[in-house]
């Protein structure tokens, strides 16, 4: 050995001051060389360097000496100047160990290098205790850094805290007031026994469980998976132990005489996304299933990053690649084929006992609008009979109801287009596998409710049909309504309510073409063709606008049809196109147009009308009277949604897990490839974790009894360690997906193995867990803290202080509804949809997909419920997982967009307006009024300082709208729902903006 290794070691040899406590191998020496040695010299045989591990006791020792550092070149290699020699090598541009990190390396060795496991990988032991156990390790911490436990929080401030962490809403007024006035345990009794803690539970649970309603990537079906939700807040409600409730979601239906919400269960295993695309192999989507199953045990129960060895043998942790596939065993012969939507067996028939309330609020809002819909109708009936004495003057001469269009015409391919003239446009020339067809045009007519087009066949077209391809058959897949400045470039589209034509392609002659109403999104695989009815024969299509479109003088139409089949070689060979300012029947149907009939049986005596006729004069008159189509838009929108609440009563296909008669075998799949088979594996778990426990089956049923078994060191660390994360924004180990080498040490060792001891002593029991760390002095503590404690403990690792974090978005909208008084408690059912702004569905999906917001009750439960469409998470939410992977951790971001949701999301608004109109209703001072909007919205009443602030705001917003109504008007226009008149909306307007201030307080958006 050099001479100047050994004199920079012998440097480094003093004696171990008396009484220094002797190193932790775990604790201080493993750290230091998963971070800078492992990843070359651990157990990964295929990148491991120089035949070297330093992973294993009999490893290390072969560049070490026990008890003589000098000796040993495992240092010699970390202190040496010479780079061809230095560990880690620069050109793995890893740092050199610092002087510490060198010292530690050196005193370990010193000290006979005892070696031991990552301290995840030890059983976890219990300590004796006096008084509190959180409160005791806790303040052994904090002794030891010179400090003490802060005081306890103010009352009102604890009543929000508990509330939240336990139900996930604030506490009403009521309960505020009871809470001083009976013990904190009983209060804390209270709210674990409110069926709202299976709701607070399940939200987290859902996370990790990455649970949708729909499934993913390009497709993004629907899927009916909402029962499993329901059974997951009912376990927690019931205070199912965890390690039942773990076998029910592994094996549920391997149970015996297992009942039918044993084997929902197992829908936890089924909540990954599936893949529908086209071209796609089904067998590759089966094992990305597959591997997404161990991958979530691995995050959810281990802590463990488990994906790291899909591909090779992990890097830092005691997994080989071999143990990953052994643990997908379990999985890989569920009855699955790898398909997606209405195929990804295997299901469940399953009826929920959930809906019935749900379909009994939507029997309500139906019954409650049908009347005021008939009521609209009947008051209709004198305009229209004015309208139809002054329309049948405007007739007696005749009337037409479409009006030819003609324009310039484009082509994108190159297909030859001339209009001739009878209207009629024919293609020549090239006949490409696809185009687009284009007509702009300018129009006279006052308004266009709708567009008609006819195809029609010609002798030039293939067998005298109505297209040049092939088949001399047309498939038109979309068709777009734009509107365009003269001179400019820019398009604004036109939506397009509905479509109807003559003759669509019939069941079992095309399977993705032939409703006419696929022309209404941008999925080229859908449209529109008459395959199946005569080709010689002139077909028609009719577009209703959503809305009348009024062209300014400077304005054009652009018509475009798209041709853009999968198919291809089918575009239309001759066509007509017309334009009409008719609503109702006119663009509803393909009859003639009702003005059209009533010019035409030229009728003298209106009261001897044909009552056919009438009605459709009546239903076109309807269409343009708005106070009778508010009510009729506000009825179907409520029978839709009753529509859609039964059909979810009904019996549903739910995904659950399920044997195949035959098992698979599994092999190791090289490097992570789906279809490149190495080695077989039998069913298994990593060794390195716990043994199998004796006399287990292998299968689903073994797996879940090794996951929860006393032997195992992970998981029952791994879920305390979650919930102390619900409880203190982050978790004693600050990278809860990362128990491993490379994850955070816990903050408080100790702490976390006692609670994960006691835990398990205590039969798995979650309100158990949940009330040992609530009852600790450390939660209760005041938030408050000191610049110098700031400064010193700024992620509040030591717990000097109490919790204080932003509540999750989803909280914020609960806190929001209960303290206006508007939210729906009811418990389960199928989601529903919140407000979110407009278009966001259809703007990302081609069309495809509409969302309508719920309406009634249905409109206030609870965000848990929520429909979550897994390509976009519902966008009212902030800092949300996107539930497309498995999530356990917590993102907290702060930007503008943020605070802009809180003061303009329509849900906020409305939770405004509603406490704006309680302080209006209370008919009491302003002082008054104002304390009661803090009681609901802070917990508390407001401070002296406080009332003068926001009754100097008040007043100024009253000032302001009185003398502006148009404003108050304006600023209430946002509002979802109309808001009642029970107040000016002046002073409506004043108190909202106040409300909606205080709603956004930072008290009002914080875990304090």
């Amino acid at each position: 050995m050099p001479v100047r290794f050994l004199l920079t070691i012998a440097a480094l040899l003093p004696l171990l001051a008396p009484g220094e406590e002797p190193l932790s191998f775990s604790r201080d020496v493993l750290p230091i060389l998963s971070d800078n040695c492992l990843s070359c010299h651990g157990q990964d045989e295929a990148h491991r360097k120089a035949d070297l591990r330093l992973d294993t006791h009999e490893g290390a020792l072969a560049v070490m000496k026990p008890g003589n550092p000098e000796a040993s070149d495992l240092l010699a290699r970390i202190l040496t100047q010479d780079p061809d020699e230095l560990m880690p090598p620069p050109k793995s541009h890893k740092p050199r160990l610092t002087s510490a990190q060198a010292e530690v390396i050196r005193r370990w060795i010193a000290e006979g290098a005892v070696w031991g496991k990552h301290w995840a990988f030890e059983k976890p032991v219990k300590t004796a205790v006096q008084g509190h156990p959180v409160d005791h390790f806790v303040s052994a911490r904090l002794s030891k850094a010179g400090l003490t436990l802060a005081p306890a929080a103010p009352v009102h401030t604890l009543a929000r805290r508990l509330s939240f962490d336990l139900t996930g809403l604030p506490p009403t007024p009521a309960e505020v007031a009871a809470f001083s006035k009976t013990s904190y345990e009983a209060q804390v009794d209270r709210l674990l026994a409110s069926p709202h803690f299976g709701e607070r539970m399940a939200m987290t649970w859902l996370d990790a469980a990455r649970y949708a309603d729909t499934d993913g990537f390009q497709a993004d079906a629907n899927r009916t998976n909402w029962p499993w939700r329901d059974y997951v807040i009912q376990s927690f409600n019931d205070n199912k132990p965890f390690d039942q409730f773990t076998l029910e979601q592994f094996a549920g239906d391997l149970l015996p005489n297992a009942t039918a919400e044993q084997k929902v269960a197992t829908c936890f295993h089924r909540n990954h996304m599936t893949n529908g695309e086209g071209g796609r192999d089904k067998e590759e989507s089966r094992v990305d299933y597959v591997i997404d199953r161990v991958n979530t045990t691995g995050t959810v129960w281990l802590g463990l990053t488990l994906g790291c060895t899909q591909c090779h043998t992990h890097k830092f942790d005691p997994i080989t690649h071999a143990d990953y596939y052994s643990l997908a065993a379990f999985f890989n012969s569920v009855d699955e084929d790898g398909s997606a939507g209405t195929k990804a067996k295997p299901y469940l028939s399953y009826q929920s006992p959930l809906a019935p309330r749900a379909v009994a609020e939507a029997e309500a809002l139906a019954a409650q609008r049908q009347p005021l819909e008939k009521q609209a109708r009947a008051e209709a009936e004198k305009p229209f009979n004015q309208w139809l004495t002054a329309r049948h003057a405007e007739v007696r001469q005749g009337f037409i109801a479409w009006h030819l269009l003609r324009g310039r015409l484009e082509s994108q391919e190159g297909t030859v287009l001339k209009q001739e003239s009878d209207g009629s446009i024919q293609a020549s020339g090239p006949n490409p596998k696809q185009d687009d067809y284009r007509l702009i045009t300018g129009i006279s007519l006052p308004r266009i409710t709708g567009l008609k087009l006819e195809v029609l066949p010609h002798a030039s077209h293939t067998q005298g049909g109505l297209s040049r391809g092939a088949s001399g058959e047309f498939i038109l897949t979309d068709i777009k309504v734009q509107v365009r400045r003269r001179g400019s470039s820019q398009i604004r589209d036109i939506p397009v309510r509905s479509a109807v034509a003559d003759h669509e392609g019939g069941k079992g002659v095309s399977r993705e073409y032939g409703a006419v109403k696929g022309t209404l999104d941008d999925d080229p695989r859908n449209g529109w063709t008459t395959l199946g009815a005569p080709q010689t024969q002139p077909h028609t299509a009719v577009f209703a606008l959503a809305t009348p479109l009024v062209l300014e003088a400077e304005e054009e139409l652009i018509f475009t049809l798209l041709h853009r089949s999968t198919n291809g070689d089918a575009n239309i060979g001759r066509f007509r196109l017309s334009a009409t300012d008719q609503p109702g029947p006119a663009v509803n149907e393909l009859a003639t147009a009702p003005l059209e009939q009533l010019a035409a049986v030229k009728a003298t005596d209106l009261t001897a009308l044909d009552k056919t006729l009438r009605d459709r004069l009546f239903a076109q008159f309807l269409e343009d009277h708005t106070p009778y189509q508010l009510a009729k838009a506000s009825m179907d929108r409520a029978n839709a949604q009753l529509k859609e609440t039964k059909n979810a009563a009904g019996k549903l296909n739910v995904m659950v897990l399920a044997e195949r008669k035959e098992p698979r075998d599994t092999h190791i799949l090289l490097r992570g490839v789906w279809d490149k088979h190495g080695d077989k594996v039998t069913h298994n778990v990593p060794p390195a974790i716990a043994p199998w426990p004796e006399g287990q089956p292998r299968n689903r049923l073994g797996l879940a009894r090794w996951i929860t078994s006393r032997d195992n060191p992970l998981t029952a660390r791994v879920f305390v360690n979650q919930v102390w994360q619900m409880c203190f924004g982050a978790g004693l180990v600050r990278t809860p997906d990362d128990f491993g080498l490379q994850g955070e040490r816990p903050t408080h060792p100790e702490l976390l193995d006692w609670l994960a001891v006691d835990f398990m002593e205590h039969g798995w029991d979650v309100k158990h867990l949940l009330k040992r760390i609530v009852t600790s002095a450390t939660y209760r503590q005041n938030s408050a803290a000191s610049a110098d404690l700031l400064a010193r403990d700024p992620q509040n690792r030591l717990l000097a202080r109490g919790p204080r974090f932003r509540l999750p978005s989803w909280m914020l909208r609960d806190a929001a509804l209960t303290a206006a008084g508007l939210l729906n408690p009811a418990l389960g059912g199928p989601p529903v949809r919140p407000y979110q702004p407009e278009g966001v569905w259809e703007e990302n999906f081609m069309g495809r997909f509409t969302y309508e917001p719920s309406e009634g009750a249905a409109q206030y439960r609870r965000t848990l419920y929520a429909f979550w469409r897994r390509s976009i998470a519902p966008t009212f939410l902030f800092d949300s997982a996107q539930r497309r992977v498995c999530e356990v951790g917590v993102s907290r971001t702060n930007t503008p967009l943020q605070a802009l949701t809180l003061l303009n999301d329509a849900t906020m608004m409305e939770a405004a307006a509603a406490l704006a109109q309680q302080m209006i209703r209370q008919n009491q001072p302003i002082e008054f009024r104002l304390h009661l909007l803090c009681q609901h919205a802070l917990s508390r009443k407001a401070t002296p300082q406080e009332i003068t602030v926001l009754s100097r705001e008040l007043d100024r917003a009253l000032t302001h709208y009185r003398a502006h109504p148009q404003d108050a008007k304006s600023y209430l226009a946002a509002l979802p729902v109309p808001p009642a008149k029970t107040a000016p909306l002046p002073d409506l307007a004043a108190h909202t903006l106040i409300a909606s201030l205080v709603l956004n307080l930072d008290e009002a958006i914080t875990h304090e």
